[in-house]
């Protein structure tokens, strides 16, 4: 290969390239902007390898030399600057640049510059485009066949803007805009500082046309880290410049949040907590307070702070309060831990027992009206008993009716606490007694003078001693006794009197409702009871009033021996009476009784009295020579037997032994007939009967009849 260092002579150049062959070196294999391929003719000879030099004959104008030292240097997307030297041998007029754009944008035809010096400044270029320049020498007119060329890539427009999309503990999701305009590129560079994660560069394509927007995802990060990140779009080699931005991390939430449960008071209460575990970079705490009807501004606290703080200014009591607990890096707040905090209500005021008109027992009380509440828990327990009774009931109302919870007869301590949620007051306390149950009086028996008593207690009932009292019906005389037994004997009342005897149970000096009962005292009994005047039906009575007893009536009551029901005269207020109607035959026994309020004496006046039986009448003798027979309807009423006698009437009664006694069956209603015997013929005979019962004797029936 012979290299043409120098030509004298433009027609000796003409012979020299008609009998060399032109060979064009260029280097293609790597085509970018700082290779620099050369060209200039070479003479090779046909039949050696040998350098041909030439003698000219005459001196001559040659081509010059191509520039050397060719460089650019880009200095934005629309602008480069391109440098060069001259010729290393020859000499030189002025150069020219031709610039041809790589990128087949539509405004990528060659463009020639002519006349140009080193440096020349390129403008209006297209962003991340790729340009070929080629350098040409110019020497009276004359353009040096050889160039020289280098191929660059201006730097590409800058990404939009860009954020983070999605963010954790440990990712960092970045999204941005394209450039704009977005001129040409082909990748975008995504970086990230300090270089924590899996991939710290990110190398995106570009997609669609026009793009869209881009993103980029950074993992394994640490938690709470601020972290630099950068996008680049990319053509060629060429980045172009960054669009930056400052992200952290989430940091990690604190940990074991929790309320100190003897620090809850009505106003205050503390909170405590652990930080993060696990590598996490943070600054500081949050610490938010809210409730359904406030929100207070949070609370910042430094790092090395304390992991506790008191809540205690413009709290409610009562009231529920939701708490955050955040680490926070720069303002990037962790996830929060939560806890919940109820405040203890204030304490019930005006706490008081009272009975109303009907008698139940009622506690009352109002809600502290600063301090919310929920509802009330009632407690009580017996104060006096080792084996108490207590209980515990819970309430939305401000009242409550005692009388179905508490036992009687007791000493209650009762307390009242205000609830929100499962937040307590501090108790409130109140005594409470409680009435006796009422006793029963199972029995009350008057006696002379005075009443026996006796009464039963309920046995859900306490009662230390009982009282009884007693009022004279018709006077209003009160008396009253105490006792502790559950029977009394009332002795020196009044005769005939009524009584409203009440029996009260007392426990704690309180009494129970009064069981009443009305009970007269036993009247006196009559005195000189007779018999005033009797017929063959009936009898008057009459009796002596009693001394020293009221009276209200007199108990007229009779019976017969046969019948042994009594039969009662209406109420009789003065001291006689008449029986009439009474059976012919019959013992009667008849009692006499004062009365006073439906009371009889226990000792009547009593006396017996039989009353004559009726004679026998209507006889039929039926007669023959030596006998007859008698025959006579059965008289009204009770007759036990008959005495029939008989002598001949010339003879005296004295001096007759002809008695026959004749009985007959009480129920039996058939007449009475029997047979007079062993007479004498023809003599003329007196018969005589009479009826007999409970040994008094009828009236005498007598008759004459002859054989």
């Amino acid at each position: 290969m012979n290299i043409i260092r120098a030509v004298e002579n433009q027609a000796e150049i003409s012979t020299l390239l008609s009998k060399a062959r032109i060979q064009d070196i260029e280097d293609k294999q790597n085509v970018n902007g700082n290779q620099i391929s050369q060209f200039q003719p070479v003479a090779e000879d046909e039949s050696s390898d040998s350098y041909c030099g030439c003698t000219p004959q005459r001196s001559t104008r040659t081509v010059p030399d191509p520039p050397s030292n060719l460089s650019v240097a880009v200095r934005n997307g629309k602008t480069a600057t391109i440098s060069w030297s001259p010729p290393t041998h020859g000499s030189y007029s002025s150069f020219k640049l031709r610039l041809t754009e790589l990128s087949k944008t539509a405004n990528s035809g060659p463009k020639i510059l002519k006349d140009v010096s080193s440096p020349y400044t390129i403008e209006n270029l297209t962003p991340g485009a790729t340009y070929q320049i080629y350098a040409f020498t110019i020497f009276e007119s004359k353009e040096s066949v050889a160039y020289t060329t280098r191929n660059f890539t201006t730097k590409p427009n800058t990404p939009g803007k860009f954020i983070v999309w999605f963010r954790n503990e440990t990712t960092l999701l970045v999204l941005w805009q394209p450039p704009y305009p977005p001129a040409i590129y082909t990748h975008y560079k995504a970086s990230i500082h300090p270089p924590d994660a899996l991939e710290s560069e990110l190398f995106v394509e570009k997609e669609g046309e026009p793009p869209g927007p881009a993103q980029a995802a950074f993992k394994s990060l640490v938690p709470g880290r601020a972290y630099n990140i950068s996008v680049q779009t990319m053509s060629e080699d060429e980045v172009s410049a960054p669009t930056t931005a400052q992200y952290r991390t989430v940091p990690l939430r604190v940990s074991n949040v929790s309320i100190d449960k003897d620090s809850i008071t009505s106003h205050s209460f503390t909170v405590r907590w652990q930080g993060p575990n696990g590598e996490c970079e943070f600054d500081k705490y949050q610490l938010t307070l809210n409730n359904t009807t406030k929100k207070f501004p949070p609370i910042a606290l430094p790092k090395s702070a304390p992991l506790m703080w008191e809540f205690k200014d413009h709290l409610e009591p009562g009231r529920t309060y939701t708490l955050l607990v955040k680490s926070v890096s720069g303002k990037v707040t962790s996830w929060p831990m939560t806890a919940e905090v109820t405040l203890k209500p204030l304490p019930v005021i005006n706490l008081k027992a009272h009975n109303d008109k009907a008698g139940n027992l009622y506690i009352n009380w109002d809600a502290n009206p600063d301090s919310y509440q929920e509802d009330y828990i009632i407690s009580y327990h017996e104060v006096d008993s080792s084996t108490a009774d207590s209980n515990t009931v819970r309430r939305n109302t401000t009242s409550l009716l005692l009388d179905g919870l508490l036992l009687p007869g007791r000493n209650y301590s009762v307390s009242i606490q205000s609830v929100s949620k499962k937040a307590e007051s501090n108790e409130s306390h109140i005594f409470v007694l409680t009435r006796p149950s009422a006793p029963i009086i199972e029995d009350l028996k008057p006696i002379p003078e005075g009443l026996n008593i006796s009464w039963k207690s309920d046995v859900n009932s306490r009662q230390d001693k009982f009282e009884v009292r007693w009022i004279r019906n018709d006077t209003g005389e009160t008396f009253d006794k105490t006792t502790y037994a559950s029977q009394i004997v009332l002795q020196g009342l009044y005769p005939g009197a009524g009584y409203i005897v009440k029996v009260f149970a007392i426990s704690h000096n309180l009494l129970s409702e009064p069981h009443e009962h009305f009970q007269p005292v036993l009247p006196k009994p009559p005195t000189n009871l007779t018999i005033e005047k009797s017929t063959t039906n009936s009898i008057i009575l009459l009796w002596q009033p009693p001394t020293d007893s009221l009276v209200s009536e007199y108990a007229v009551k009779y019976r017969t021996d046969t019948d042994r029901t009594w039969a009662k005269l209406p109420a009789i207020t003065y001291p006689d009476a008449e029986i009439s109607d009474m059976t012919p035959g019959e013992l009667y026994t008849i009692q006499v009784n004062t009365v006073s309020y439906g009371l009889e004496s226990n000792e009547p006046q009593q006396l017996n009295h039989t009353v004559r039986p009726n004679p026998v009448s209507n006889i039929a003798p039926l007669v023959d020579s030596n006998n007859v027979t008698l025959e006579w309807p059965r008289p009204e009423g009770r007759i036990e037997r008959y005495v029939v006698s008989w002598k001949e009437m010339s003879e005296d009664w004295s001096d007759s032994q002809n008695i026959r006694n004749v009985t007959q069956n009480q129920n039996d209603g058939n007449p009475v007939r029997t047979l007079v015997g062993n007479l004498m013929p023809g003599v003329a005979y007196t018969f005589n009967i009479r009826a007999i019962s409970y040994d008094l004797e009828s009236d005498d029936t007598t008759f004459d009849t002859r054989t």
